[in-house]
């Protein structure tokens, strides 16, 4: 490991295990379907009496601050916080971890009820404003895979071949799509349904996560890195791997695991770390409490050497588990590629790791949310006020830490201001809000951003408040955004991906399904289609 990078991740970022650490599941890692939640019966006083004793509260600030910010008492209602306590005393005590003193456990629950409120203040979705716009999504049929329920973790359009690319966890497949094959796909109406060929699978592995598009070999034809994360059960077993789909002449893929044994590893991203002329492979190894990391396979293939027999040395960059995305990019305009990434679990940061030289990297930490129950969820990287300066898109929302709507749950906009600066913006609040996608959806020049929200069996959950699951933000003057809603209580989404499906000059948005076990779809396409003049204007 390069010695700046090593100097800079802190001795308490290493522990896996403070507290309150997130059992967080984001979106790539969740329960399979038909899981069971049982929360413990909570029985509280008409009145919590608060931790008024200064010593006993700065002991319980000292142990819930050593490897985070400070949760805050609001961050959950108050009848959670006895199981968040007990939850997090036991990942500190898993981690073997002596160097801390132990609050009371009754004085750290009254630390953190005595200010917590009855429920989280949620905004329902339809008291948000409705704002006029020049456009308007149509949804298009449900895009169906042999019938089944899905959960589709990753969609790309891929241009030369004028197709799409769809990753199921559930079926552990991947399939190609290509709307030429149904004529009349968008003018069909959005309650029909259309059953995919079984020629579209295309590779196969387990559970794949998400794709990530090179020529590995060099020979003109597409091949895939591909993040697998073994199993869709939650667990610290390392059942996932790396793997390699080849594109072969025919158009088949042929695949080959490049690395093994790993800790639910969602992405795999090429680049040459240590710009000796090949092509090393970094993964995002998710993991859950005692297992993940960010991990760089260093590529010691001989030259000529076939794929079948890659050799790779296996290095770990940063230890922290909850690593969700890797990102290359020149985020300082000084022509040398950068790597981004972003934490979810008790970390909640997006860094930047800046390369400095031939396989050195001085890693900066740009954004931090302010509590570790945050629910990050994703980053995209993206001239979003195209002034030439790449910045960030960030979401919070992965639900799946506690099964409640948390208001910081959304968008916001981390800006690039050079030498370094970033700006943190909020965006706004979307429930649940995942993958964003990047276009200019109103086709006025500038960038808009649109998101999809997961949270199921919101419905029962949360009784009596409506929740966008589809929408766009426009971006206006001054750098304004304005939020749309596109699709409303139907939070089964995990990812988007925006893209002119039918040529017509419009970026349309294709929406990913997860666990839907009524319509049992894998996607739908909001087709971007122009208002009539009177009713764009109200």
């Amino acid at each position: 490991m390069p010695a700046k990078v090593k100097a800079s991740i802190l001795r308490n970022e290493n522990n896996p295990a403070c507290f309150p650490v997130r059992i967080t599941g984001i979106i790539f890692v969740v329960l399979v379907l038909g899981c069971e939640r049982t929360e413990p019966e909570v029985r509280l006083p008409s009145q919590i009496r608060q931790l008024a004793d200064p010593e006993a509260i700065a002991t319980v600030q000292r142990f819930c601050s050593e490897c985070h910010p400070l949760p805050s008492p609001s961050s959950f209602p108050r009848a959670n916080w006895p199981a968040e306590v007990d939850r997090g005393y036991g990942f500190y005590r898993q981690s073997g971890r002596t160097d801390l003193k132990e609050p009371v456990v009754n004085d750290t629950i009254r630390y953190f009820q005595g200010s917590a409120p009855e429920k989280l203040d949620i905004t329902s979705a339809e008291t948000f404003p409705v704002s006029p716009s020049s456009v308007r999504f149509v949804p298009s049929p449900l895009m169906t895979i042999d019938d089944t329920t899905s959960l589709t973790s990753h969609i790309i359009w891929e241009e030369a071949s004028q197709s799409l690319l769809i990753s199921d966890m559930s079926s552990s497949k991947v399939r190609r799509w290509n709307p030429s094959s149904v004529s009349n796909f968008n003018m069909l109406p959005g309650d029909d349904k259309i059953l995919l060929s079984p020629d579209a699978v295309i590779a196969e592995g387990k559970s794949p996560c998400r794709i990530t598009p090179c020529d590995w070999n060099q020979d003109g034809l597409q091949d895939y890195l591909v993040g697998e994360i073994g199993s869709t059960i939650i667990s610290d077993l390392k059942l996932g791997c790396v793997s390699l789909m080849v594109g072969q002449p025919d158009g088949s893929l042929v695949r080959q695991v490049i690395a093994d044994k790993l800790a639910r590893s969602v992405e795999a991203v090429p680049f040459d770390y240590d710009e000796d002329g090949d092509v090393d492979v970094l993964v995002a190894e998710f993991g859950w409490n005692i297992s993940g990391g960010f991990r760089l396979l260093r590529n010691q293939t001989p030259a000529g050497t076939p794929v079948e027999a890659l050799k790779f040395e296996e290095e770990i960059l940063d230890p922290r588990h909850g690593i969700l995305a890797i990102r290359i990019a020149d985020m300082d305009n000084d022509s040398r590629m950068d790597i981004v990434t972003a934490y979810g679990q008790e970390y909640e940061t997006v860094e930047v790791l800046y390369n400095r030289s031939p396989g050195t990297y001085e890693r900066k930490q740009i954004a931090r949310m302010p509590e570790p129950s945050y629910n990050s969820s994703a980053i995209m990287i993206s001239d979003l006020d195209q002034d030439g300066k790449l910045d960030i898109v960030h979401t919070c929302g992965d639900i799946f830490d506690s099964f409640i709507p948390k208001p910081f749950h959304g968008l916001r906009w981390i800006r690039n201001l050079g030498n370094d600066q970033w700006e943190l913006r909020e965006l706004g609040m979307m429930i649940g809000a995942m993958q964003p996608a990047v276009a200019d959806f109103d086709g006025d020049g500038d960038l808009d951003i649109a998101a999809v929200g997961l949270f199921p069996d919101s419905e029962t959950i949360s009784q009596n408040c409506s929740y966008d699951s589809v929408c766009w933000w426009e971006q206006k003057e001054n750098l304004e955004f304005v939020r749309h809603s596109i699709e409303r209580d139907h939070c089964l989404h995990g990812t988007c991906t925006a893209a002119d499906i039918d040529q017509d000059g419009r970026t349309d948005l294709v929406v990913g399904e997860w666990a839907d076990r009524n319509a049992k779809g894998s996607f739908r396409v909001f087709w971007n289609r122009a208002k009539p003049q009177d009713e764009a204007a109200n």
